[in-house]
């Protein structure tokens, strides 16, 4: 069996930084991605988006519809990276969930939290088996 693979699709280094350590032990793989664009070809066992709400681009949002479209088996996750104000995280979660995300994470974001959520969604979708490199 190949490596598990994370793909991390941010504007900086931080969310990949946060999970260093954990894909590390693991033995799983990290690539980070600054645009939608720069998707690799290669189908993630679990993309992390993360997002500014007040910023956020119709391409950061297409690439979580398109990677549920390419790989319903792969689990996203989106980070939202600013504040939230309560009555607009229903809004949002809910939109995201209907854009295919599995989780969706609002600060305060500490590692702990993001460690959890993401080493949860890669051992299932591990159980359910890796996706065969040659059929990718």
């Amino acid at each position: 069996m190949r490596h598990p693979i994370m793909i991390v699709c941010a504007p900086d280094d931080w969310l990949a930084n946060q999970l260093r350590e954990l894909v590390a032990d693991r033995r799983w793989l990290l690539k980070l991605i600054r645009r939608p664009a720069a998707m690799p070809d290669l189908v993630p066992c679990v993309l992390l988006v993360q997002i500014d709400v007040h910023e956020a681009t119709p391409e950061m949002l297409a690439l979580l519809a398109s990677a549920r479209t390419a790989n319903p088996d792969a689990a996203a996750i989106a980070v939202i990276d600013t504040k939230v104000a309560d009555e607009d995280k229903a809004a949002w979660t809910a939109s995201l969930f209907d854009l295919g995300c599995r989780l969706v994470l609002f600060p305060p974001l500490t590692r702990p939290v993001i460690e959890d959520a993401v080493s949860g969604l890669m051992e299932a979708v591990i159980q359910r088996g890796m996706p065969d490199k040659a059929a990718t």
